[in-house]
């Protein structure tokens, strides 16, 4: 009884090491989903930031896949002093990191405060979902690719927010 107490770690151990490892990209070279997308694989919810100066509103709705594609749609929408900034994007990428979830897409109609159209264009957004909840400034163009995450600049989450399962 012992013996078998002992050596049942041991075989858990053993295949373990046989099984592939997560590290690596998967035959189409895919990069792996974050283990903690296995227990969260839809985000949805508004969030608005109101600043003293401007408002900004995210919606989001998206899911992932047990395919590994994401599928979804945000708006954007920010209204500043030089005007209204506004899109809509089809969501082509989500990852989730522990309370983190980095969102892009194509815009599909938008235009800046400026007068720029945004249509076609990548747009990536970074989320904080757990505790205080915040939002990055969009990324828009050739560096919004490949789920990158929004810019580096945040805006906290003053009213509603997200909520990922």
């Amino acid at each position: 009884m012992r013996l078998r107490t002992i050596l049942a770690p041991m075989s858990i151990a053993a295949l373990a090491l046989l099984a592939p490892s997560p590290a690596f990209a998967d035959a189409g070279g895919n990069p792996p989903i974050d283990s903690s997308a296995s227990a969260s694989h839809r985000i949805n919810g508004a969030a608005v930031s109101s600043l003293p100066e401007d408002q900004r509103r995210l919606s989001v709705e998206g899911k992932l896949g047990s395919d590994g594609v994401a599928d979804g749609r945000l708006s954007f929408t920010h209204q500043s002093p030089s005007g209204l900034s506004h899109f809509t994007a089809r969501v082509t990428c989500l990852e989730f990191h522990d309370g983190r979830t980095e969102v892009s897409g194509t815009i599909t109609k938008g235009e800046t405060a400026a007068g720029v159209i945004l249509d076609g264009k990548m747009v990536a957004f970074t989320l904080d979902t757990e505790g205080a909840q915040n939002f990055s400034l969009p990324q828009i163009g050739p560096g919004a690719a490949n789920c990158g995450g929004g810019r580096d600049e945040t805006v906290p989450v003053t009213q509603a927010g997200f909520h990922v399962r």
